[in-house]
């Protein structure tokens, strides 16, 4: 019997979760698996980012999953690769690199994105962020944050004012 592929969008908790599972419960017999995800990195607890901003913890001690993990059961990983397409009809993804998947069952777990709200400052002509301004969601968020000279005030939405840090 051939194994279907199942093509997943998205290699954060969720889908690696569900990932698992499907491994878990046999899965590795019926499909090949393809993720895709837009780091360049294996999966990873996003709720630790705080420590390591925080210095509780290292970036090694938040991945749930190696990039090894990924090989040693036979799943494919394009990390880095963004889907910004996907074809139901002609069932098929492709990613903003170039890379195209046909699937058998697609799943997407994509996640969430940090919010900007707009207001007036935060972006530059490009619209990418200003040097400073961080949304709070991946590691290499933390990293820019990590790196970012020392300051004295911190502006956090959600968190009731502007606070001396």
């Amino acid at each position: 019997m051939s194994k279907q592929k199942l093509v997943v969008v998205g290699n954060g908790m969720a889908g690696a979760r569900a990932v698992e599972e499907v491994l878990a419960r046999g899965g590795a017999d019926m499909f090949d698996i393809v993720m895709f995800g837009d780091e360049p990195y294996g999966n990873y607890n996003r709720i630790m980012l705080s420590n390591i901003l925080s210095g509780q913890q290292n970036y090694d001690e938040i991945f749930l999953n190696t990039i090894e993990w990924y090989a040693e059961n036979d799943i494919v990983l394009h990390t880095g690769a963004r889907v910004n397409e996907i074809n139901r009809f002609g069932k098929y993804v492709v990613a903003e690199n170039g890379v195209r998947e046909d699937y058998d069952y697609l799943m997407i777990a994509t996640g969430s994105r940090a919010f900007m709200p707009p207001i007036p400052g935060l972006h530059m002509e490009d619209k990418s962020l200003k040097p400073g301004v961080f949304g709070f969601r991946t590691i290499d968020d933390t990293t820019g944050m990590v790196a970012a000279p020392p300051i004295t005030t911190a502006f956090l939405p959600g968190a009731a004012a502007t606070m001396p840090v």
